[in-house]
């Protein structure tokens, strides 16, 4: 893994604002906290895959709403609790 410190350093400012993103999506703070560790865990993983230049913010949100959205088809499809996002929507 090649962690850039200041990429890392703009991760963790942005924390708060990816808090209340995954709130949003999630509608509970325990789903909502590890969705952002999730999100922390993949961006921090592939820094390589991210274009200098673009924005990080932007990165990291898209990254977690295609991570949310992953988790809810998954728990549709094993039949899990059933959750307030509605998938219909989702392409």
């Amino acid at each position: 893994m090649n962690t850039r410190p200041d990429l890392a350093d703009q991760i963790v400012t942005l924390l708060p604002r990816l808090r209340r993103f995954a709130l949003a999506l999630t509608r509970h703070a325990d789903d909502g906290d590890d969705l952002v560790q999730s999100t922390v865990e993949r961006a921090l993983t592939r820094l390589d895959r991210w274009n200098d230049g673009t924005r990080l913010d932007s990165w990291l949100f898209r990254m977690m709403q295609n991570l949310w959205i992953d988790q809810v088809r998954a728990r549709r499809i094993r039949g899990a609790a059933p959750t307030d996002f509605d998938v219909s929507t989702i392409a």
